[in-house]
């Protein structure tokens, strides 16, 4: 198995993020005056990925106007535009046309080292629809400190997911890129409805989400302390990639 597409839930208005997002999706906010996005893209071309198909809202010009089609990034990029009110899930749904067989999904908010081949193949191993990738936190390095949001079995499905709680059972944090099989697309609600509220909890009572568990720390712009916190690494990153 190979996953060569990478599909970026980038339609946020990032309310959290004002004023940088007054006028700029939140994922094109500057990170040593680079978009943030751009370190998503660089670091997935590293990973074999040569596909990106981002998924739009807030704003979409801000981003259609700067990537194009990825030429000049070293592979190709569509988008898939919707309204600023689509939740998550609505907006994979709707890019159906555009996705391959089996795609990486991912928030454009957090940035990660991506082992793309050792999650194809714990997916492969494990043969569920959907896996999630899952922050041990035992540092207490994740967005919210200690707390955790993802139970999981000890063969690696997930048991619950949710809000953060502070339940002991809570082994980690969810970061997102999560490893899918279109073929649960045609399957999603009708409605407007929420990848990670409405989605998720209905792939754990079917036990079909398992858990791809890293101690790798990732770093994300949900807050403006957290932009120039990751801007401090990702200069770190910037520098060993080339």
């Amino acid at each position: 198995m190979q996953i060569n597409q990478a599909v970026i839930l980038a339609g946020g208005r990032g309310e959290r993020l004002r004023p940088l997002t007054n006028n700029l999706p939140k994922p094109m906010v500057p990170v040593n005056e680079r978009p943030f996005l751009e370190y998503l893209v660089e670091r997935l071309r590293v990973s074999g990925i040569t596909e990106i198909v981002m998924l739009l809202g807030y704003l979409p010009e801000k981003i259609t106007e700067y990537f194009g089609d990825g030429g000049r990034f070293g592979l190709r990029i569509r988008y898939s535009i919707g309204t600023v009110d689509d939740e998550t899930g609505t907006r994979v749904r709707n890019a159906k046309a555009l996705l391959a067989d089996r795609f990486l999904l991912m928030y454009g908010d957090n940035y990660w080292p991506l082992p793309l081949d050792e999650m194809t193949c714990t997916y492969e191993k494990m043969a569920a629809p959907v896996m999630v990738t899952v922050y041990n936190n035992r540092d207490g390095r994740g967005e919210y400190g200690f707390r955790n949001n993802i139970h999981m079995s000890k063969d690696g499905y997930v048991l619950s997911y949710g809000a953060i709680p502070a339940g002991a059972e809570h082994q980690g944090v969810d970061i997102g890129f999560f490893l899918l099989d279109k073929g649960m697309v045609p399957g999603m609600p009708a409605h407007n409805f929420s990848f990670e509220k409405e989605f998720l909890p209905r792939l754990i009572t079917r036990r079909q989400l398992v858990a791809f568990r890293t101690n790798e720390p990732y770093y994300t712009i949900t807050t403006l302390e957290m932009v120039e916190a990751t801007g401090r690494i990702l200069r770190q990153v910037h520098r060993s990639v080339n």
